[in-house]
């Protein structure tokens, strides 16, 4: 793919968030083209992190640092607790995933969603729970950068277990090609239906 301004510049955001302490990890499209291609192949609208709910307040203040100052909550995980964020500074974009651990598993909490499906209030009310090793992952390399992405079946198990409920809405060409790449190369052998992460209702 021929290099856009933005795309360098994304990259050149990306070298930077990965000498933060601790590493960051990545979760979205930088991450499925590190995994599956080692280059970007598409362009992006912006870049996505994850993180365990301790590391907060670490990764606000890191990230202030690098410019994003203004944040909105797109998700939550409780009332006033979010796992969706959204930060941008200029033209650069940043969505934050906050996953939360209970009894020594990791859960991405979806409470409510402050976006609308079909005219109709975004499916909520579930917990999705994702790989123990879903931070654990080491770094490849993208357009000749570290990156440290989020494990194959944890990107797999997020897209395909929020997309069975619909909650961002249906799954553009794109994001199914991109499931059927991830599935091919890392889980061959596996269902689509074996490769669903547990999921339960949200308990209030």
């Amino acid at each position: 793919m021929a290099m856009t301004d933005l795309t360098g510049r994304h990259l050149d955001l990306i070298a930077k968030l990965m000498t933060l302490n601790p590493t960051p990890a990545f979760m979205g499209g930088y991450a499925e083209d590190a995994l599956l291609s080692g280059g970007v192949t598409r362009p992006h609208e912006d870049i996505d992190l994850i993180i365990p709910r301790d590391q907060h307040v670490l990764r606000m203040a890191q990230l202030a640092e690098l410019g994003f100052t203004d944040w909105e909550t797109w998700g939550e995980a409780a009332p006033g607790l979010p796992f969706y964020l959204f930060g941008q500074s200029d033209d650069l974009k940043i969505d934050l995933g906050v996953i939360d651990e209970t009894d020594g598993k990791l859960w991405m909490r979806v409470h409510k969603l402050a976006f609308t499906v079909g005219g109709e209030a975004a499916p909520a009310g579930y917990e999705l729970q994702l790989p123990n090793d879903l931070f654990d992952h080491p770094p490849v390399t993208l357009e000749g950068i570290a990156i440290k992405p989020i494990p194959p079946l944890a990107l797999y198990q997020m897209r395909a277990g929020v997309a069975e409920r619909n909650s961002f809405g249906p799954l553009s060409e794109l994001q199914r090609a991109r499931l059927a790449q991830l599935r091919a190369r890392f889980f061959p052998d596996r269902s689509e239906k074996e490769l669903l992460p547990p999921s339960q209702p949200l308990a209030y």
